[in-house]
C-alpha cells in the first residue's frame, strides 16, 4: 500500500477535497499532475492521487453549484421545505418555488427562497403549498464596507431572494404531509415539562433553547451576554449538547457492547437512533446535524473497529458533509465547529499531561485543570475566526477564570436536563420536585455568575481585526510548531510575530445612510468614531453592521449621538455643510440636503433654494410626487434606501 494511505488517510483526502472546493470554477491546472500517478515513486504517485482528487472536487463543486434563477415579479407557487422558525413577528420558512407567472401564463422555474410570512397566517407545516401574489427582492448590498454579504452567502445556499408575506397575499392550495408531525409534538411534550420546572422568565427561555434548540425567545441582552463571555455555543444544539448525551447514553447502553454477538449491533441501533432523534426533535439545524452526524461516525468507529484515530474520524465526517454539501466549506458554523474538536483532539490531553496536583485538593484541581485545557484547546483554531468573522473575543480574564466554570456548570444543567426530560413524565410530583429543584438551580447559579461577573469586569474585547493573510499565517505557524520537523520550528515563530505587528487600516472619513427612514451618520478620525444614529435603532444592527466597519479601520473608541426627534440639524464636514430636514427650511449655503422622511411635499416652491445642493431621500418618494418634485431636482440626488452607504 501506498504511503498516501498510511495512518490518516481522511486527513489527506479531505485537504485534497477543501483544495479543490476553493479551487473551482477556475482552470483545471491540477490536471497537469496526473502523470505521476504512473511513476514508481510513491511520492509522486501522492502527488498523482491528491491532483486526482482536487480535479474531482472542482468538478463536483461547479456542478452542484446552484443557479439562481430570475426572480417572480408577480405571482408564484411554492411548497415549504425544512423546519418553520418562529420570529417575533413572521414564520420564516425555506420556499422551493415550482412555477411563476409571467405574462397571463405559468411557467416551471425551480427556485429557493427565504420567506417571512406573517403570523395571522397560521404556523406553516412542511409540504404546505401556498399561492402568492408578490414580487421577490433580492437580498440586500451591503450596507457598509466589511459588512457580511449575505446575498454571497444565500446564493451558495441557492437562495435566490426574499419576500414578506402579508396575510392578504397569500393563498394555501394544500395541505402537505406531516412528516415530522413526531418530532413536533415530542417538542412540544418536553416544551410542557420544562414548564413545569421554571417560572417564565430567562431560566426558562435559556434552557428550552440549550436542551430543544427553541431560540426565539431569548433577549437581546442575554445573547450578548453568551455571546460577550465567549459562551454563545451553549445556547444553540450544537456539538457540546449532542457530545454530553452521546456520552451518556454510551454510560447507559455500554453493557451491550459486551453482549455478543447480537449486543453491539443492539447498542449502535439503539445510539444511533437516539441520537438522530434528539437531532429531530432540537429541529435538524445544521450546527445538530454535523454533530449528530460526526458523533454518527465515532459510535461506529467504537462499535466495530478495534482501532480508530479519532482525527481520523474527524476528517471523513467532515469529508462527507462536503461532498453532499460543498459550500459549507465556507460556513462560519462548519468551520468553528471542526476546528474546535481538531483542537480538543490535537492539545487538551497534551496539555493536562503538562502539570499534576498532589494532596488533599488533587481531585477538584485536576478537573479545573482539565475543563481549563478544554476551554484553551478548543480556541487554539478558533479565536482567529472568530475575530475575523465577529471581530471581538472574550476578555483574557473571562477567557481564563470564567470559562471553566461556565463549561462546568453548563455540562451539569445539560446533564440534569436531559434527565429531567427522559424521566420527568413518569415521576409522580413527590420526586418529580427536588428534580425540578435542582434543574432550575443549575440555571439559576449558572445565570447568577455569568451576570455578576459581566457587571464588574469588562467581559469583551471590541472591534479587532484580522486579515486574510494574517490568518493564513496563523494556521501555517500552527502547523509548523506542531508537525512540522524540529529545524523548522523557529519559521513558525516569524510567522506568529507578523502577524501580531500591527497593519495600518483604511480609515475613511464618514459615511451616510438610513435605517426606516432616518438618517445615520458615521464619522470616524483616527481611533475614534462619533456616530449619529435613530433612537430607534437596535443594538443588534450596530453590531451586525457598523462593529466590522469599525475594527477593519481602527477604531477604538466610539461615541454614540441620537438625533433629536424633530428638528432640523446641520454640520460640518471635511469644509462641506450638511442639513438633515425634517421641516421645510431655505437654504443657506449649505451644499448637502437631507430629506427626512417627514417631510411633505405638497409645497415644494421652497427646494428652489436648494437645487445647487446634493440631495439625499431618506425615504424614495412616490412616482406622482416625484413628477411635481422633477422643477426642483439638482443635478446630484441619492435614494439611500436603494444603494449601499455613501462615503464623503
Amino acid at each position: 500500500m501506498i504511503s498516501y494511505f498510511s495512518r490518516f488517510p481522511f486527513v489527506r483526502i479531505l485537504l485534497g477535497w477543501m483544495i479543490g472546493i476553493l479551487l473551482s470554477g477556475g482552470f483545471y491546472w491540477p490536471l497537469l499532475a496526473l502523470p505521476c500517478l504512473f511513476f514508481p515513486s510513491r511520492l509522486l504517485q501522492s502527488i498523482g492521487i491528491s491532483a486526482l482528487l482536487i480535479v474531482f472536487a472542482m468538478a463536483w463543486t461547479s456542478y452542484l453549484k446552484p443557479v439562481i434563477r430570475p426572480l417572480p415579479t408577480d405571482g408564484f407557487v411554492f411548497r415549504v421545505e425544512g423546519a418553520v422558525e418562529s420570529k417575533p413577528k413572521t414564520w420564516s420558512v425555506l420556499a422551493r418555488c415550482l412555477g411563476v407567472r409571467s405574462s397571463e401564463s405559468w411557467l416551471v422555474r425551480p427556485a429557493l427562497f427565504r420567506l417571512y410570512l406573517s403570523k395571522q397566517i397560521g404556523r406553516p407545516k412542511e409540504g404546505n403549498l401556498y399561492l402568492v401574489k408578490q414580487l421577490i427582492k433580492p437580498f440586500a448590498a451591503p450596507l457598509f464596507p466589511f459588512e457580511k454579504d449575505w446575498r454571497d452567502y444565500y446564493a451558495a445556499k441557492g437562495i435566490g431572494g426574499t419576500a414578506y408575506i402579508s396575510a392578504d397575499r397569500i393563498r394555501l392550495l394544500e395541505k402537505g404531509v406531516e412528516d415530522i408531525a413526531f418530532f413536533d409534538t415530542a417538542r412540544a411534550f418536553f416544551v410542557k415539562i420544562l414548564e413545569r420546572v421554571f417560572e417564565p422568565g430567562r431560566d426558562r427561555d435559556v434552557a428550552e433553547a440549550m436542551l430543544l434548540g427553541v431560540k426565539t425567545k431569548i433577549d437581546f441582552e442575554t445573547l450578548s451576554t453568551y455571546s460577550a463571555l465567549g459562551a454563545i455555543h451553549i445556547l444553540s444544539v450544537s456539538g457540546l449538547h449532542v457530545g454530553l448525551l452521546y456520552l451518556g447514553l454510551s454510560l447507559l447502553f455500554g453493557f451491550l457492547l459486551k453482549l455478543r454477538p447480537a449486543g453491539p449491533w443492539l447498542f449502535f441501533g439503539l445510539m444511533l437512533a437516539l441520537l438522530w432523534c434528539y437531532a429531530g426533535i432540537s429541529g435538524f439545524s445544521l450546527p445538530v446535524l454535523r454533530s449528530a452526524w460526526m458523533f454518527s461516525v465515532i459510535l461506529f468507529a467504537k462499535t466495530f473497529l478495534r482501532r480508530q484515530e479519532s482525527l481520523n474520524t474527524l476528517a471523513f465526517s467532515a469529508f462527507v458533509l462536503l461532498f453532499i454539501h460543498p459550500a459549507s466549506l465556507f460556513d462560519p458554523g462548519f468551520q468553528l465547529s471542526y476546528l474546535a474538536v481538531w483542537g480538543l483532539i490535537a492539545f487538551q490531553q497534551r496539555w493536562v499531561k503538562l502539570i499534576s496536583f498532589r494532596g488533599w485538593m488533587r481531585w477538584p484541581l485536576t478537573k479545573i485543570w482539565e475543563l481549563t485545557c478544554v476551554a484553551l484547546a478548543a480556541q487554539v483554531f478558533t479565536w482567529p475566526l472568530i475575530v475575523y468573522y465577529f471581530h471581538q473575543l472574550p476578555h483574557p480574564l473571562s477567557f481564563l477564570f470564567l470559562n471553566p466554570f461556565l463549561i462546568l456548570f453548563s455540562s451539569v444543567a445539560l446533564f440534569l436536563g436531559f434527565v429531567t426530560l427522559s424521566v420527568g413524565a413518569f415521576l409522580p410530583e413527590w420526586a418529580f420536585q427536588p428534580l425540578a429543584f435542582l434543574l432550575s438551580g443549575s440555571f439559576q447559579v449558572l445565570h447568577g455568575i455569568m451576570f455578576a461577573w459581566v457587571e464588574r469586569v469588562t467581559s469583551v474585547i471590541p472591534f479587532l481585526h484580522l486579515a486574510r493573510l494574517e490568518l493564513i499565517l496563523y494556521f501555517a505557524s500552527i502547523a509548523i510548531v506542531v508537525w512540522a520537523p524540529r529545524q523548522w520550528k523557529g519559521l513558525a515563530f516569524l510567522w506568529v510575530i507578523l502577524v501580531l505587528v500591527p497593519t495600518d487600516p483604511v480609515r475613511p472619513s464618514a459615511f451616510l445612510s438610513q435605517y426606516k427612514g432616518e438618517a445615520i451618520w458615521i464619522k470616524t478620525r483616527g481611533s475614534s468614531s462619533i456616530a449619529s444614529l435613530p433612537v430607534s435603532l437596535e443594538p443588534a444592527w450596530i453590531q451586525s453592521h457598523l462593529s466590522p466597519l469599525w475594527a477593519n479601520t481602527g477604531v477604538k473608541d466610539t461615541l454614540i449621538r441620537r438625533w433629536p426627534s424633530s428638528r432640523n440639524v446641520q454640520w460640518r464636514h471635511q469644509g462641506m455643510k450638511f442639513v438633515y430636514v425634517r421641516e421645510p427650511t431655505e437654504a443657506r449655503g449649505q451644499e448637502h440636503l437631507i430629506l427626512g422622511k417627514e417631510i411633505k411635499y405638497r409645497d415644494s416652491d421652497w427646494l428652489e433654494s436648494w437645487s445647487g445642493a446634493t440631495w439625499y431621500f431618506l425615504k424614495k418618494p412616490s412616482p406622482y410626487w416625484m413628477g411635481v418634485l422633477k422643477p426642483y431636482l439638482p443635478n446630484k440626488y441619492y435614494f439611500l434606501e436603494e444603494c449601499p452607504a455613501i462615503r464623503l
